[in-house]
């Protein structure tokens, strides 16, 4: 099986040496590593060409149109879209194909290997992932610690998923109606504990995206835009309270309310209806994994 890298950024000079290191110190490396600028004008260009002179399958492309700001939501899924039509331009074949962010630092030598060998071992997984964490005064504090949710600054995808699912949705929360769907289509959606990655720079936290309050406003609308019942609004709000404190989790209850009142849903009828069939299963910890395959 092969693998092919995406790697949208824009202005990642502080974080994207690590994120290059930790792929070409890896066991297994992928037939291409697409690096998507999306116009940066900072150093990060010149270090992805230098290691695209040692490395014959990073390939460095700048977008002729940018977004303007760092890329979120709708602008990474079209910059992720963008990579896969250069690898059909490129004639790369793949059979897995990954979205990496530009600020991870990977633990382990053998994360790439660790998971092609469980898309080869188990047809049925369709999307997977590695642990996303964060230093909060140097302790490692998990992004996210439900399973079946993969997570979006590391996401692989079987080409015969992304193919059935419709490719990701262009809005905030992509990747979380991702794996939803997936599962809809019978595949298993799983992030593997045993492979942490360092975030160096969680979304909410980057000034150039605007900081905490647009970062909880995003993912206020992001649960809106999958079609999330209200009550998910409430759960959020209160985890948010007892991590951060009551400022960020009533704002985020704010702009939940104001998401439901005034915001559409960017999920289709059909699609409501398997979130909150999903939903049903979430409760129940209903899901398949593949440790359930042995």
């Amino acid at each position: 099986m092969d693998l092919l890298i995406i790697t949208p950024f824009k202005n990642e000079q502080d974080s994207i040496l690590r994120t290059m290191e930790s792929i070409v110190m890896q066991s297994y490396h992928p037939v291409k590593w697409l690096m998507m600028d999306d116009g940066s004008d900072d150093l990060s260009p010149k270090l992805v060409k230098q290691y695209q002179k040692r490395y014959h399958f990073i390939h460095y492309h700048r977008r002729k149109s940018n977004t303007g700001a760092r890329a979120t939501g709708n602008n990474i899924v079209d910059l992720f879209n963008e990579g896969l039509q250069l690898a059909v331009k490129l004639k790369i074949k793949w059979d897995i194909v990954a979205k990496l962010d530009a600020d991870l630092v990977i633990q382990r030598s053998d994360y790439l290997e660790f998971l092609m060998d469980k898309f080869a071992r188990y047809p049925t997984l369709g999307i997977a992932s590695g642990v996303t964490f964060i230093l909060d005064k140097g302790k490692k504090v998990i992004e996210s610690n439900h399973r079946w949710h993969t997570q979006g600054p590391n996401k692989f995808y079987r080409k015969a998923c992304l193919e059935e699912i419709g490719g990701l949705k262009p809005f905030k929360g992509w990747d979380g109606i991702d794996d939803i769907l997936a599962r809809a289509k019978n595949y298993i959606t799983e992030k593997f504990f045993e492979q942490e990655i360092l975030h160096l720079y969680p979304t909410q936290t980057r000034s150039a995206e605007g900081g905490i309050k647009k970062g909880l406003k995003r993912e206020a609308f992001g649960y809106r835009n999958m079609g999330y019942p209200f009550y998910m609004y409430l759960l959020k709000s209160l985890k948010l309270t007892k991590n951060r404190g009551p400022y960020h989790g009533l704002l985020y209850l704010y702009y939940g309310l104001k998401a439901s009142l005034f915001q559409p849903k960017m999920v289709s009828r059909e699609e409501a209806g398997i979130v909150r069939s999903f939903m049903r299963k979430r409760w129940k910890n209903d899901f398949l994994y593949t440790n359930d395959l042995i």
